[in-house]
């Protein structure tokens, strides 16, 4: 191998690594849980509603779950009602943000 591939490769490897480090950073994620004493469907209606009104948009109903997004912002609400819980997620790149949503959509459930 000349001089100028393995400056290449080098490079490469070097640029690869990089992007890896950055890439195994990932995003923000935020937690939070209550516990309920609500059904599947009426914990679902209002997982909606709390994320719907946190200026969440693109809103998804699932059999247990209720998901939405708000620009690089995810959300998700479990309903985990057969254990008493309703959990809550918030994921983006800016954790003093996720924090924020995490709790507006927990208040407002």
């Amino acid at each position: 191998m000349n001089s100028t591939l393995i400056g290449v490769a080098a490079g490469l490897g070097l640029a690869v690594g990089a992007a890896g480090s950055d890439a195994l950073a990932g995003p923000s994620v935020s937690t939070k849980w209550s516990e309920t004493t609500l059904n599947l469907e009426r914990c679902k209606t209002r997982a909606e509603s709390a994320v719907r009104d946190a200026g969440f948009r693109g809103v998804k109903v699932l059999q247990f779950s209720v998901f939405g997004e708000r620009g690089d912002y995810s959300a998700m609400v479990r309903c985990a009602t057969d254990k008493g819980l309703v959990y809550f997620v918030v994921a983006g790149p800016q954790v003093d943000r996720t924090n924020r949503y995490v709790e507006n959509i927990g208040e407002g459930f």
